[in-house]
């Protein structure tokens, strides 16, 4: 091989070397062909009512109820996929978001969505009364006037999804300063994140060998744990409370 060959064949080779670093250095763009807009053109969150609307010509009036905190408890059966498969808040345990929170949620994302971007709300406007009495009122005679109402979440409940043209960059700086107004955990989700999470159950349930878990522990009453288990802790295997 001639000098001139050998100039030739270590610059193409110093140049694939090259182009082999700056294609392990940067991921290939992000594209936005599989975005599903929502069907009814609305890409900002609108505003929840913070009391349900009652129609007095049907006898509908308010009405007081106990604390149900059986709404929140557990793990929720149906709403924890996104629809739009991007990103949203999911809950960690179960809790319950007020009229102030659902406000406070609005005004923060509509005002930092883009062009080509939106936002959708994955649960119910409040509808759970909360009494309280007022200051300084005597004590006994029942509970006092409704003071407020609430939206009761279970664990793993999608609360709401951001999508659109939009990086999972930009979705956590809309997303992750919603997070401390909650009074209960809430975490950022996207559609890779849950599929990861689902992959790792199925491999978990199908690959385990150790027998020893909650079930066999609940059956032959290791330890003596059906008599401080509550009857929760048995049906969710101390998973939820």
């Amino acid at each position: 091989m001639n000098k001139l060959n050998r100039i030739c064949v270590t610059s193409l080779l110093t140049n694939y070397r090259c182009l082999q670093q700056i294609r392990n250095s940067y991921n290939y763009p992000v594209t936005f062909e599989k975005v599903v807009f929502p069907p009814d053109g609305k890409f900002q969150l609108p505003a929840m009512p913070p009391e349900p609307v009652y129609d007095e010509a049907l006898g509908e009036v308010k009405k007081k109820l106990n604390r149900r905190m059986i709404e929140a408890r557990g793990y929720e059966p149906i709403h924890t996929e996104l629809i739009h498969k991007q990103f949203g808040l999911a809950a960690i345990s179960g809790g319950f978001i007020t009229g102030a929170d659902f406000a406070y949620l609005q005004e923060h994302v509509n005002k930092l969505l883009k062009k080509n971007q939106f936002a959708v709300w994955r649960v119910d406007a409040p509808w759970l009364p909360r009494t309280r009495r007022l200051r300084g009122t005597k004590r006994g005679g029942g509970k006092g006037p409704i003071h407020h109402f609430e939206t009761p979440v279970r664990a793993g409940r999608i609360i709401l999804e951001v999508g659109g043209y939009i990086l999972e960059a930009e979705a956590r700086a809309i997303l992750m300063t919603c997070l401390q107004r909650f009074p209960f955990p809430i975490e950022f989700v996207s559609d890779e994140l849950l599929q990861r999470r689902r992959d790792v159950e199925v491999k978990i349930k199908e690959q385990n060998e150790n027998k020893f878990d909650w079930d066999t522990m609940i059956k032959y009453n290791m330890q003596g744990c059906q008599y401080w288990l509550s009857p929760y802790d048995v049906i969710w295997k101390c998973k939820y409370k």
